[in-house]
């Protein structure tokens, strides 16, 4: 081989070696590029983030075209590194070729470029798009080969290609999580979105205002009665109206309509019934999902609904401010009474009302409790989980956390004392009580 050969032939291995290196940043950049970013911008009218998009919307047919070219350029470039090598040193040439490929492969065409493109994979998709787009065409036939290839195998072991979506809730919830740990959202921001996100899981019956809680009005009472009630002590803008019994609920009497037809029928020295004015009773199934009733509320154009489970009887009301308390918490206006759930204490203990709601104390305290059981409040949760009803003073550990009930009326627990165990002093509590049952143990013998 002359040396003009061997300089062209070492020109063939640095393109391949470029090649090379265009594959593994290319996989690295459109496999690493944010998707709501990139979409975003494609919304915006970016021709080449929506080129990004249409590429990497088939992910296995992309990372099949990657990998087939970056095999089929390493192989190459090692192969004619080789015949180089051999014609220069002989059969030593394939050792020194090998250690000198795997060196080049390795900084060159892995390291570097994938590093490179990690830096910045939005901008660096976009230029990679156009060349890979025509790519992915020119190796179609090979790729959708190597596919049903793939395919076989895959089943084989029992995994179904295709069997999960490219981007879903989790991925969401997940930005979401790494929004708040790396500063980009606040804690108010973090609890918003957080709880937008569990709006489908959700049901009216985890917010609604139990039963016993609901202020209601007796239809019968006279309406001079009514209008003294109303105006003499602030009340809800909506209230339930039950006749002969509590649960034979009538309609909803919407205050600003109740006031505005006393004017006027006092003006005219008319009377008028209460059925004038109320309106129908709006009943949801204690299971529909809060993301659905909020929508209902919308479509229905009512503010308020009776709760009922699948007998009929009544187990609480539902508003859309309970729902949107939800998401931004608690909403007052100037006549409402703050209540106080909890207070922190100087040991940094929490003393905490028994009708708290779990998910309202994993949010404002930081907690871990599940969720999903049927218990809705702190006291049912403690109950649920003894399968009894604790005394008064009983202390319980419940998922890294003391609780102990310091109030109690009749059967409910009212008020409980909690504290964050931690972990490492149980620890360092347990091993010190081992080293001295062994030292009591080693001076006995």
């Amino acid at each position: 081989m002359g040396e003009t050969e061997t300089l062209i032939m070492i020109g063939f291995i640095i393109l391949l070696l470029l090649c090379s290196a265009f594959f593994s940043g290319s996989e690295t950049a459109l496999m690493s590029s944010s998707k709501p970013k990139l979409h975003k911008m494609a919304k915006e009218g970016n021709t080449k983030a929506e080129r990004v998009n249409n590429v990497t919307q088939d992910p296995e047919k992309l990372l099949s075209t990657i990998l087939l070219g970056n095999n089929l350029v390493n192989i190459a470039a090692s192969a004619l590194t080789t015949g180089v090598f051999i014609e220069l040193f002989g059969d030593s040439g394939i050792a020194m070729a090998t250690l000198i490929m795997t060196f080049l492969v390795l900084i060159f065409a892995e390291i570097i470029p994938k590093t490179v493109a990690s830096r910045n994979p939005e901008k660096h998709s976009l230029w990679i798009a156009f060349p890979m787009t025509g790519l992915v065409y020119i190796l179609r036939p090979f790729t959708k080969f190597i596919q049903a290839i793939a395919s076989v195998m895959l089943r084989l072991i029992g995994i179904k290609p295709n069997e999960s979506g490219n981007f879903d809730e989790d991925d969401v919830r997940g930005a979401i999580g790494m929004g708040l740990e790396e500063g980009v959202l606040e804690k108010g921001e973090h609890r918003m979105l957080d709880s937008v996100m569990k709006l489908d899981e959700m049901t009216v019956a985890d917010v609604m205002i139990h039963r016993r809680d609901i202020e209601m009005l007796n239809a019968d009472t006279p309406l001079e009665e009514i209008y003294r009630i109303l105006s003499t002590k602030p009340v809800h803008s909506r209230l339930p109206l039950w006749r002969n019994d509590k649960d034979n609920l009538i309609g909803i009497l919407l205050v600003k309509d109740f006031f505005k037809a006393h004017y006027y029928m006092k003006e005219r020295g008319k009377e008028f019934k209460i059925e004038d004015v109320m309106q129908e009773t709006y009943f949801v199934p204690e299971s529909v999902l809060l993301n659905d009733q909020i929508v209902e509320f919308q479509t229905q154009r009512k503010h308020m609904a009776i709760v009922v489970d699948e007998y009929g009887d009544i187990q609480g009301v539902v508003t859309l401010e309970d729902i949107l308390e939800e998401i931004v918490g608690d909403i007052l206006d100037e006549h409402d009474i703050v209540k106080t759930h909890y207070r922190m204490e100087r040991d940094n203990s929490i003393t905490v009302t028994g009708q708290f709601p779990v998910r309202d104390a994993n949010k404002e305290f930081g907690w871990s409790l599940p969720e999903e059981e049927d218990a809705v409040t702190l006291g049912g949760f403690i109950i649920e989980n003894l399968s009894r009803i604790p005394d008064l003073g009983e202390t319980v550990e419940l998922h890294n956390i003391q609780f102990k009930v310091i109030m109690k009326r009749k059967q409910a627990i009212t008020k409980l004392r909690a504290t964050l165990i931690d972990k490492e002093d149980t620890v360092a509590k347990s091993a010190t009580t081992e080293e001295n049952l062994k030292d009591t143990n080693s001076e006995n013998s």
